[in-house]
């Protein structure tokens, strides 16, 4: 009898310090770790492109003798990205300027066409006389063969002239000023060139916007006149943008052509 009660009494001691024990707080789990910020990769600012190419400030971009305020962050947002994309390929350009500028200048000039639209030949085919598109442009100025008909280009199975360099620029500028009396504006002309003149007309009507940079239009051509902009700002500053001075012959090249 008296051993049954000794074990019942430490039966109960033991089951009072598990009791103890579980009604005890848990050690705390260790806090897990902050995770790291992401890392916020920011695209370069206009501001940091040398002056030089602005007449008043570093955000005034000249363009065709239009002044582009760049002070709106959005713009200076999509001409950073174009910076960063074109300046990979601004030494075969630069190169290739050197053939193809001398000659498509006097022609602009003839014709009235403000010498920043030989950018706009930059972009639309990487100053690549053969170049051809997925759709069916080409040349140069990636004329589609309708166009280069209705602007006197002679497009057939033995000839194409839009392989050819002063006809075709001939063609360009006859777009372009055909473009200008609709729009009188230069930045809606180069807009057109990508679009066509109807579409912007449409879309300037349909959204009530007098600066044709305002426009919403499909992501390609939002981009397109960005890309001009940077294509002026590389040529016009290439060793700002690692360009070899070895290659910068095209000065010398310009200066040359006037006495032809």
């Amino acid at each position: 009898m008296k051993r049954c009660f000794i074990l019942s009494f430490l039966l109960l001691l033991g089951v009072l310090k598990l009791n103890m024990l579980f009604a005890q707080d848990p050690d705390p789990l260790p806090s897990p770790a902050s995770p790291e910020k992401a890392k916020v990769y920011r695209i370069p600012e206009v501001d940091s492109v040398p002056s030089g190419y602005s007449l008043n400030d570093e955000n005034i971009l000249d363009f065709c003798g239009q002044l582009i305020d760049l002070n709106i962050h959005e713009r200076r947002r999509k001409l950073g990205r174009e910076l960063a994309v074109l300046s990979r390929y601004s030494s075969k350009l630069v190169q290739r300027a050197n053939f193809y500028f001398p000659r498509i200048e006097p022609i602009l000039s003839e014709n009235g066409i403000p010498d920043d639209f030989k950018y706009l030949m930059v972009i639309e085919s990487g100053l690549d006389p053969y170049a051809c598109s997925g759709k069916g442009a080409a040349g140069l100025w990636q004329f589609m063969k309708g166009t280069a008909g209705d602007y006197g280009l002679n497009v057939t199975d033995g000839i194409d002239e839009r392989f050819h360099i002063e006809k075709a620029t001939q063609a360009a500028c006859q777009y372009l000023k055909n473009a200008y009396r609709r729009f009188g504006n230069w930045v809606a002309v180069a807009q057109s060139y990508n679009i066509g003149p109807e579409r912007v007309a449409t879309e300037m009507a349909r959204q009530r916007v007098d600066d044709p940079l305002e426009l919403r239009l499909v992501e390609e051509t939002n981009r397109y006149t960005y890309r001009i902009f940077a294509a002026k700002i590389i040529f016009t500053h290439p060793k700002n943008f690692g360009i070899d001075e070895n290659l910068l012959y095209y000065k010398k090249i310009r200066a040359y052509s006037r006495f032809r």
